[in-house]
């Protein structure tokens, strides 16, 4: 098996074999960082001996056989064969003592049995790893090493480069090391060129040259050329069968070469990587040496070796996934210790918030134990920050440590948690509701955040608990636009003026003090709101609905431009699908139904039901309507399986659920049922004491729904057929343009019998006007 750019090495070796064979016994030391390949070269190596009739002994020290006596010899001697063991038996003052006994006492005993081996073959013996071999082992080699000039013995030894931030080796292994007689044979990691030849080689990659080559730069790049690295990430790119990407992927295996290569480091080498891979970006000299508790001196032998292996670049952990590799070895305690470190050395030394608390979160994460007292304003400031970049996840993560920090603030900052969890995923919410609650009720004022809570209140269906806080508020500004919403989007719940403009929006009456332009303004201001802050205003559900109140037109390109900004990647995904939502409600009212069910869609598509709360009413009932127009039946009965919040009936979002579901049913040929969802609607609006007008105008679909519910039921489809006798004499009186005094005159009743007879009949037949009574009557069937 070829050794990608090992021939050399392999060349030497043979070299000093012959040399041996001839009689001229021979030494050799191969030395290199961990995962340079000096096992692999010592088992090539004692293939091609073997092949050349030479009798191969093999050993292996190991850092738990250190303290065992004579145990690298005894490995030795155990693969020598029965003659050996013969030899020693008769050699052996004492009946019955084993050969690695012996050795323990005289250091003589390895080398007359390689003489006596060695008389009818030449020997090779090979130790690997020897800096762990025990003292009475080094001792016997160090005595065949200072004898081998008659003799037909080759020593190979191998073991990783002297280092200083190793512990100082023992006399005799330390004269070892540097014996005269061994030649020295360095192994260092692969150059580029040398990766390539990996690649390519039949024991590593297998791959064609061109291929290699392409490859060998981002391979030599993620692993400086360590061999064992590149196994492990070679096995890790056959894992990605069939398709193998073109680009380095560190995955399991790579992570174990990585954690291979540490092992086989001196300890203060290990102690520096783990340092390296907390520190992450904040690393420096000065930094390191302190957390190592070590002078700066000290640390660059150490960065010295890590850089031999080939774990560094430009002195910082070579990538992401030696990190990764790193810390995966860390103990919970460990982790808790060093992340605490960092965090409050950053802390002392200015570092941004972010950076400070992230090892915060990682300290807790590992220990779960309470931080320091300045962490969790450290920990809020960096939310802040985060949330402002479009973070939310890692900003909630900072917010939920400094929870568990505690301090006086607790309360507000769960609001803080509450309205960033929101913002990834509403449904989070539902599990700090409660406790909101409880907050609203604090005496407190710096504590709470009364807008912020509320919003998430009115959003997941919880208006009472927000009314019962707005009775005595805190903040007085927070508290009229929490008011406000809770007044426009629970109409039942409460009075009080309605935001940004929605009450007249609704009437359809004018705003005083200013045109009709105002309250597109003031809409158009929330959409902003919601498109570009990154916080729940209160009145998001309020803006979702008054979109629908909305009389005039007129701005609807620029807000369908505007919530374009939905989908910006910093967007949040809660911020995207409720301008997918408003836009969706948007283009409902222009008639653009192909795009208003898109934006429905996706807008449906980017949170769950549950997350949406009893918002949902708004994309559902946008959805449905479009469906409907659009003569797409199934799917729009598909939209009405979606579960809703029973809360979401007390809401004007309920209202057009009750509309849209009613003109499906209309759509399908169910009049009864849309006449249940129209007159469902009607109760409502004279519950919140509201006139039907704009997009809430039930009276006319139900008209239509009355219409076709006679028709199946009344000969030639009259409208006014199931009216009682004196019913349909008013009805027609009227149409003909008679006042109620000239009606009770005609009929000989009361004028009070009159208004009875018509409120009756704009009851059944769903009109709300004489006018809207004349236009029904004049288009009946005449006999």
């Amino acid at each position: 098996m070829r050794l990608a750019r090992r021939g050399a090495q392999l060349g030497l070796l043979g070299q000093l074999f012959e040399a041996a064979r001839r009689g001229e016994g021979r030494a050799a030391l191969v030395t290199g960082s961990p995962g340079t390949g000096k096992s692999a070269l010592l088992r090539a190596f004692a293939r091609e001996a073997g092949r050349a009739g030479a009798l191969v002994l093999n050993a292996s020290a190991s850092p738990a056989e250190t303290d065992l006596p004579s145990g690298v010899v005894g490995q030795l001697l155990s693969g020598a064969g029965p003659d050996a063991e013969r030899h020693h038996r008769a050699r052996s003052p004492s009946e019955g003592a084993a050969p690695r006994e012996e050795a323990e006492k005289d250091p003589a005993v390895l080398h007359e049995a390689l003489r006596e081996l060695a008389a009818t073959a030449p020997v090779v013996v090979l130790v690997d790893d020897v800096h762990h071999v025990d003292e009475a082992s080094v001792r016997c080699l160090l005595y065949v090493c200072g004898r081998l000039a008659a003799s037909r013995i080759l020593l190979v030894l191998s073991g990783r480069p002297r280092s200083c931030s190793g512990p100082p080796l023992s006399l005799p292994l330390a004269e070892l090391l540097r014996h005269p007689r061994c030649t020295s044979v360095p192994l260092t990691t692969l150059d580029g060129d040398g990766v390539a030849d990996f690649l390519a080689s039949p024991s590593g990659g297998a791959m064609d040259l061109p291929t290699a080559r392409r490859l060998a730069p981002d391979w030599h790049r993620f692993t400086g050329g360590n061999p064992r690295l590149l196994r492990g990430l070679l096995d890790d790119h056959r894992d990605c069968e069939p398709v193998r990407p073109s680009r380095p992927v560190a995955g399991t295996a790579f992570r174990r070469a990585v954690t291979g290569c540490l092992r086989g480091a001196g300890a203060p080498a290990v102690s520096a990587a783990r340092a390296l891979a907390v520190l992450a970006d904040a690393s420096t000299l000065t930094l390191l040496a302190r957390l190592l508790e070590t002078p700066e001196r000290a640390v660059g032998p150490c960065l010295d070796e890590l850089g031999a292996i080939g774990l560094l670049d430009g002195g910082r952990l070579r990538h992401e996934g030696v990190r990764a590799a790193v810390l995966e070895e860390l103990s919970a305690e460990e982790s808790h210790r060093l992340h605490s470190a960092v965090g409050r050395m950053l802390y002392e030394n200015g570092a941004e918030p972010a950076a400070v608390a992230r090892h915060l979160v990682a300290a807790d994460t590992a220990g779960g134990r309470a931080g320091p007292e300045w962490a969790a304003a450290v920990l809020a400031e960096a939310a802040r920050h985060t949330m402002g970049s479009g973070g939310v996840r890692q900003a909630a993560d900072f917010l939920r440590t400094a929870r568990r920090t505690g301090g006086h603030e607790a309360a507000g900052l769960l609001t803080m948690l509450a309205r960033t969890e929101w913002e990834a995923d509403p449904a989070a919410v539902i599990r700090h509701l409660p406790d909101l609650e409880r907050s609203l009720g604090t005496r407190s004022p710096a504590a709470v955040d009364t807008a912020g809570a509320v919003g998430l209140l009115l959003w997941h269906g919880r208006p009472a608990g927000a009314a019962r806080a707005l009775s005595e508020p805190h903040d007085p500004d927070g508290a009229a636009e929490s008011a406000a919403a809770l007044a426009y989007v629970y109409p039942g719940a409460g009075t009080g003026p309605f935001p940004h403009g929605a009450a007249e929006a609704e009437t359809g009456r004018e705003p005083a003090g200013g045109p009709a332009e105002r309250r597109d303004e003031a809409a158009e201001r929330v959409l902003e709101s919601i498109v570009y802050d990154h916080a729940p205003p209160v009145s998001i559900a309020a803006v979702l609905s008054a979109l629908l109140y909305t009389g005039e037109t007129g701005r609807a390109a620029r807000w369908c431009a505007l919530l374009a900004g939905g989908d910006r990647i910093r967007a949040t995904p809660a911020r995207r699908a409720v301008a997918a939502a408003a836009a969706a409600v948007v283009h409902g009212r222009t008639g653009a139904h192909d795009l208003a069910a898109g934006y429905a869609g996706r807008a449906l598509s980017l949170l769950s039901p549950g997350a949406w709360g009893v918002a949902i009413g708004m994309p559902l009932s946008a959805a449905v309507l479009a469906a409907s127009r659009r003569g797409a039946h199934e799917e729009a009965a598909a939209l009405l399986h979606v579960p809703v919040p029973a809360a979401m009936f007390r809401t004007r979002a309920g209202l057009h659920y009750l509309l849209a579901r009613g003109h499906y049913q209309l759509a399908v040929g169910r009049p009864k049922a849309a006449l249940g969802d129209f007159h469902a609607c009607r109760d409502l609006l004279a519950d919140w004491r509201l006139e039907p007008q704009g997009t809430a105008d039930w009276s006319t679909p139900a008209a239509v729904a009355l219409r076709a519910l006679h028709g199946e039921d009344t000969a030639g489809g009259d409208p006014i057929a199931g009216l009682t006798e004196a019913e349909r004499r008013v009805a027609v009186l009227v149409a003909d343009g008679c006042t109620n005094r000239a009606i009770a005159a005609r009929l000989y009743v009361t004028t009070s019998t009159v208004e009875q007879h018509l409120t009756r009949i704009y009851r059944k037949l769903c009109v709300k006007s004489r006018l809207d009574l004349a236009g029904l009557v004049a288009a009946r069937p005449r006999p």
